[in-house]
């Protein structure tokens, strides 16, 4: 009964109480990356009077979880864009340090005295 919603799958499902008093639920979110699948689990708290209720109520929560993860995905991308600094290439071996300096232009940052880099 998975559903696909954002491209992301949901996987709701419903578990009868043993004292048969209602239902309780838990919605699996899956994604592709790459070549693996990774799902987060998640408990629905409460009881609810009947499985199809529980189901409604794990589908519902499975796309609430889907949503705050590609807002949160939005959100951090853009931050990672807006504060990496540039890095310039030391003889092709690898990158200084680099940072804003008091002018807004990019400034070396100063490394300590290391005798064993080969590369300085």
């Amino acid at each position: 009964m998975s559903k696909l919603y954002k491209g992301r799958w949901i996987d709701p499902r419903a578990y009868e109480l043993r004292d048969g008093t209602g239902w309780s639920a838990e919605v699996c979110v899956a994604e592709d990356v790459g070549s693996e699948t990774l799902d987060t689990r998640f408990l629905l708290a409460g009881v609810f009077p009947t499985r199809a209720s529980a189901i409604d109520a794990a589908v519902s929560v499975g796309k609430r979880k889907v949503d705050e993860a590609i807002t949160s995905d939005d959100i951090h991308s853009v931050m990672d864009d807006e504060t990496r600094l540039p890095s310039t290439y030391r003889r092709g071996y690898g990158t200084d340090d680099v940072a804003e300096g008091a002018d807004g232009r990019p400034t070396k940052v100063d490394r300590p005295d290391n005798p064993g880099d080969i590369y300085k």
